[in-house]
C-alpha cells in the first residue's frame, strides 16, 4: 500500500450506523417452498393454527405429509410468525 493511500476500512462511513446486533438487523431468510407450504396450510386450515409453535408443530404433522422433523419445524415456525404478524 502506498503511504498516501488511506485504508479502505477507515474510508467507509460506518461510524454513523446504529448499534444493533446481527439478529436485530437481519430477518430470517427461508426457502420459498417452506413459505409456500406454510401459507397454503394456514389458508386451507385457518382455525387450526395459532401463535403457539408447539401446537402448530403437531398440526403440521397431522395436516401434511412432511416426513422430516426439520422441515416440519421450519414450516411450523413460519406459520407461527405468520399468525403473529396477522394478529398485530
Amino acid at each position: 500500500m502506498l503511504p498516501s493511500e488511506e485504508p479502505l476500512s477507515s474510508a467507509l462511513p460506518f461510524d454513523g450506523l446504529p448499534n444493533r446486533t446481527r439478529s436485530e438487523s437481519l430477518g430470517n431468510i427461508r426457502p420459498t417452498y417452506i413459505k409456500r407450504v406454510a401459507i397454503e396450510l394456514a389458508k386451507l386450515y385457518p382455525n387450526e393454527f395459532t401463535a403457539d409453535f408447539e401446537h402448530n408443530k403437531k398440526m403440521v404433522s397431522e395436516l401434511s405429509d412432511v416426513r422430516s422433523n426439520l422441515m416440519r419445524n421450519r414450516i411450523a415456525g413460519y406459520i407461527t410468525r405468520y399468525r403473529q404478524r396477522l394478529a398485530v
